[in-house]
């Protein structure tokens, strides 16, 4: 009896693990992808709050409004597609194009849809740091926006 309940252990046992690492193979994600989960967090969204402002590579002191200025992205069923939100009422739809582009398109302004491209300078887990040449055109203005995530 006890060799039966032994072969039994062995034979399940064996069963057990010849299924594992066969079926599903995790497949590591793309620098890309890493880079939506810390923009929007893996749970689907994030809020950033302002931490700094330069323009033109100069900082600029924060103003009262500016110190609790935040933006919220939230992750769509669309691939590197979130909506967002931020202090200042505008909505949107936010795209990371690309580990180094991030484009905003404003869909609720008075005059009609407005987009903003940035350049993705860091994005980590807790630091958004883009930058725009705002408004296009001469003489530009570079304003370069850090936010950090609690």
């Amino acid at each position: 009896m006890r060799a039966f309940i032994l072969i039994t252990l062995l034979v399940s046992g064996a069963l057990l693990f010849s299924g594992c690492g066969k079926g599903d193979q995790i497949v590591p994600k793309s620098e890309h992808e890493k880079l939506f989960d810390n923009l929007t967090s893996t749970l689907g969204n994030k809020q950033w709050f302002l931490k700094a402002i330069y323009e033109n590579g100069v900082l600029v002191p924060l103003t009262d409004a500016q110190k609790r200025y935040y933006k919220t992205y939230t992750r769509t069923q669309s691939p590197f597609t979130a909506t967002f939100l931020d202090d200042d009422g505008n909505r949107g739809e936010a795209y990371l194009l690309s580990v180094i582009q991030l484009k905003e398109v404003i869909t609720n302004g008075p005059l009609g849809a407005a987009t903003r491209d940035y350049v993705v300078r860091e994005l980590t887990e807790k630091t958004l740091d883009i930058q725009v040449t705002n408004p296009p055109g001469l003489p530009a203005k570079i304003v370069r926006e850090v936010y950090y995530a609690n």
